[in-house]
C-alpha cells in the first residue's frame, strides 16, 4: 500500500527526485559488480562453447568428404586426401554422428552453466536493489508510482536475464563458430570465401542502426510497464469501490487505454526487430547466389570438386546462421541495457536522511524517564507546499499529546517528523534534549513505536507479525501483548499464534488488523508511542477495551495521538489544534471547550453540544 504524508486539501503531488544521468556503460558495470564473481564458471562455459563451435566447424569438411566419396563410388575421379572412397562412405556418416552427439552434449552442459550464471547474477542484482531501496528516504519511496518498483523487479530483470543468458551463450558460441566456418570456407575454396565475405559487411550498418532504435524503444517500454503495473494494481486494490459504484466499465476503459499504449510500443519494437532477419536473409541469398555462379565457373574449369562446393555451401549456411543470431543479439543486448540503466538509476540514488560519519546514538537521560519531545519553531514544506509553519511545543514522559484539526492540517506530518521520516526546513526537533538530526537513525527509531490507521501486516503468521515490534521476542511476551491489545480473536483462529494473516492481512477484519498492529507496538515497549488514528477501524466495545489498555501502557511513555474522534482525546495532557499547518489552539479538553474556538466547534459537532 502506498503511504502518503498528511497534505493540505489543495493537494501536494509527491514527485520523485530527478533520476541520475543514464549509465554510459551499464554492461561493463554489470560485469564488474555482478558477473565477475562467476568468472571461473564462465571460463568453463566458454571452453564448452568453444567445443560446440569446433564441432560445428567440422561439418563442412565432413560433408564435403562424404560427397566426394560418394562421387568416387559412382566412378567419378576424386582426389581425396582423407580416406579411400570405400572407407569414407561408411566412416563419414559415423563421424557426423559422433560430432553431432558431442556437440549436443557440450551445448546442453554450457546452457546449464550459463543459465546458472544468469540467474545468480540477476538475483543478486534484485537483492542489491531491494536492500538499497530500504535505505532510501521515506518520501522518495512514497513518491514512486504504485507498481513501478515491481516492474523493475519483474520486467526489467527478465530483460537483463535474457540478455545475459543469450549473450553468454550465443555471443561466444556464434563468434567462435563464425571463426571456425570462415576457416573452413577458406580451406574449401579461398576464392569463393572472399566473394562471400565481401557481401557480409553490408549488414553491419543497418543492423547497428536498428539496434539503436530498439534501445530507445525498449527504454520507453520499460517505463510504460511500470505505469501499467501501477494502474492494474491500483484498480484491483480499489475493487470494493469499483464494484460498489459500478465503475467496472470505466476502469476497464482506463486499463484498456494503458494496454493499448503498451501494445503500440511493443508493435513498434517488433517492427524494428523484425527488420533484422529479412536484411540478413536477403544478403545471405545474394551471397549464396554469387557462390553458385562463381562455383559453376570454377567446377567447369576444373578448379574445384562438387564435394568442395558442398563443403563451402555448408560452411556458408552455418556462417549465415551465426551472423543472423549475432544480428538479433544486438537488439537483445539493447533491451537488457535499458533494464540495467533503470536499475542503476535507483542504485545510484543516495538518501538525504542518513547518518553522518561518527554520529552518536540517542542517549537516555541518567536517572530519569526518557522520551521527552520538543519542537522549536519547526517548519516543513513538501513539493513546494508548506505543511507546518512555526510549530513549537513540549511533551514530557508520561503525558499524552493529542493532535486534532481538519484533514490536511499537518497532524500526521508531526508524527513523521518525530520519526525522522522527513527533516524540517527550519527549526529543531529534540528528544531528551538531543537534536534528532544529530543522532543515529537506528537509535532514534528504536525508541519509537507506531500504530497507524492503515494497520500494515505482512503475509506471515500472527506471531511473526507481532514479533516485528521486537525481533526475537518469545511467545509468552507475544501472547501478553496480544492480550493487552484485546486480540481475543486469535484464540479462535485455526493455528492460533501460527495462523497466517494472508497478503496484507486480508484474512482478518479491519478491526482485527488494527489490534494486531497495536499488539506489535505494545511488544516493542518503546519510550515514545505514535498513534495515528489507532481506533479508526474498531467498534465501540473494542475501542473502549483498547483505550483502557492504552491508558495503562502509555502511563510512563510519551504518547502522541492523531484523532478525529475527540472521544479518544478527552483525557489528553495537552491538545494541539492544528489548522493550515499552524497550532491555533492548545490546552486540555475542558479549557478548549470553554474557550469556544475551533476545538469547541469540533466538539459541538461530535458531541451535539
Amino acid at each position: 500500500m502506498k503511504t502518503t504524508i498528511d497534505q493540505p486539501s489543495t493537494g501536494v503531488t509527491a514527485v520523485a527526485p530527478p533520476a541520475p544521468a543514464p549509465e554510459e556503460r551499464p554492461w561493463r558495470r554489470f560485469w564488474s559488480g555482478w558477473l565477475r564473481p562467476h568468472a571461473g564458471t564462465m571460463v568453463g562455459a566458454t571452453l564448452l562453447l568453444a567445443l560446440v563451435a569446433a564441432c560445428s566447424s567440422l561439418y563442412p569438411a565432413l560433408i564435403g568428404a562424404i560427397v566426394d566419396a560418394l562421387a568416387g563410388l559412382s566412378g567419378a575421379k576424386v582426389d581425396s586426401w582423407w580416406l579411400a572412397p570405400e572407407t569414407m562412405a561408411w566412416a563419414g556418416p559415423l563421424a557426423v554422428l559422433a560430432v553431432t552427439f558431442l556437440r549436443g552434449v557440450t551445448w546442453y552442459a554450457s546452457t546449464l552453466i550459463t543459465n546458472q550464471v544468469a540467474l545468480a547474477s540477476t538475483t543478486r542484482l534484485q537483492q542489491d536493489l531491494f536492500d538499497h531501496l530500504l535505505t532510501l528516504d521515506f518520501g522518495r519511496l512514497a513518491a514512486e508510482p504504485s507498481g513501478a518498483f515491481s516492474a523493475r523487479f519483474l520486467n526489467d530483470v527478465n530483460a537483463i536475464r535474457d540478455s545475459v543468458l543469450k549473450v553468454t551463450n550465443a555471443l561466444i558460441r556464434d563468434v567462435l563458430t563464425l571463426i571456425g566456418v570462415i576457416i573452413a570456407m577458406l580451406l574449401a575454396d579461398w576464392q569463393l570465401a572472399l566473394v562471400s565475405l565481401a557481401i557480409l559487411p553490408l549488414a553491419i550498418g543497418p543492423v547497428s542502426a536498428i539496434g539503436q532504435k530498439v534501445r530507445r524503444t525498449a527504454a520507453t517500454v520499460a517505463e510504460q510497464a511500470a505505469q501499467m503495473s501501477g494502474v492494474v494494481e491500483e484498480s484491483l486494490g480499489g475493487v470494493r469501490l469499483v464494484k460498489t459504484y459500478g465503475l467496472e466499465q470505466a476502469e476497464a476503459a482506463r486499463v484498456g487505454g494503458v494496454l493499448g499504449r503498451r501494445m503500440a510500443l511493443l508493435v513498434r519494437m517488433g517492427r524494428q526487430k523484425g527488420a533484422i532477419d529479412p536484411i540478413l536473409e536477403v544478403l545471405g541469398g545474394i551471397a549464396i547466389a554469387a557462390v553458385f555462379g562463381f562455383a559453376a565457373w570454377r567446377i567447369g574449369a576444373g578448379g574445384a570438386s562438387v564435394g568442395d562446393l558442398m563443403a563451402f555451401i555448408t560452411a556458408l549456411l552455418l556462417a549465415a546462421q551465426s551472423i543472423r543470431s549475432l544480428g538479433g543479439l544486438n537488439t537483445i543486448m539493447q533491451e537488457g541495457r535499458a533494464g540495467l540503466v533503470r536499475f542503476f538509476q535507483v542504485l545510484d540514488e543516495r538518501p538525504q536522511i542518513a547518518d553522518a560519519p561518527g554520529t552518536p546514538a540517542l542517549a537516555r537521560p541518567a536517572g530519569g524517564s526518557g522520551g521527552a519531545v520538543s519542537f522549536r519553531d519547526v517548519s516543513f514544506s513538501y513539493g513546494g507546499a508548506p505543511l507546518l509553519r512555526g510549530i513549537s511545543f513540549d511533551a514530557a514522559p508520561g503525558t499524552l499529546t493529542a493532535l486534532v484539526g481538519p484533514s490536511g492540517a499537518g497532524k500526521s506530518t508531526v508524527l513523521n517528523l518525530i520519526a525522522r521520516l522527513y527533516d524540517p526546513q527550519a527549526g529543531v526537533i529534540a528528544i531528551d534534549g538531543q537534536d534528532v538530526r544529530a543522532v543515529t537513525l537506528a537509535s532514534l527509531r528504536a525508541r519509537l513505536a507506531l500504530v497507524s490507521q492503515d494497520a500494515t501486516l505482512f503475509d506471515a503468521s500472527i506471531a511473526d507479525n507481532v514479533a516485528m515490534g521486537l525481533p526475537g521476542a518469545d511467545r509468552a511476551a507475544i501472547g501478553a501483548a496480544l492480550e493487552m491489545a484485546a486480540c481475543d480473536f486469535v484464540q479462535t483462529l485455526p493455528g492460533g499464534l501460527d495462523a497466517p494473516v494472508g497478503p496484507r492481512g486480508n484474512r482478518l477484519s479491519g478491526g482485527e488488523r488494527q489490534r494486531l498492529s497495536l499488539a506489535r507496538a505494545i511488544l516493542r515497549d518503546a519510550d515514545i508511542l505514535l498513534l495515528d488514528e489507532p481506533t479508526s477501524a474498531l467498534d465501540a466495545e473494542s475501542e473502549a477495551r483498547i483505550q483502557e489498555a492504552l491508558d495503562r501502557f502509555a502511563a510512563s511513555r510519551t504518547t502522541f495521538v492523531v484523532a478525529h474522534r475527540l472521544a479518544t482525546v478527552r483525557a489528553a495532557s495537552q491538545i494541539l489544534v492544528l489548522q493550515g499547518g499552524q497550532i491555533v489552539e492548545r490546552g486540555t479538553h475542558t479549557t478548549l471547550v470553554a474557550a469556544g474556538g475551533l476545538y469547541a466547534e469540533l466538539a459541538r459537532l461530535q458531541f451535539q453540544g
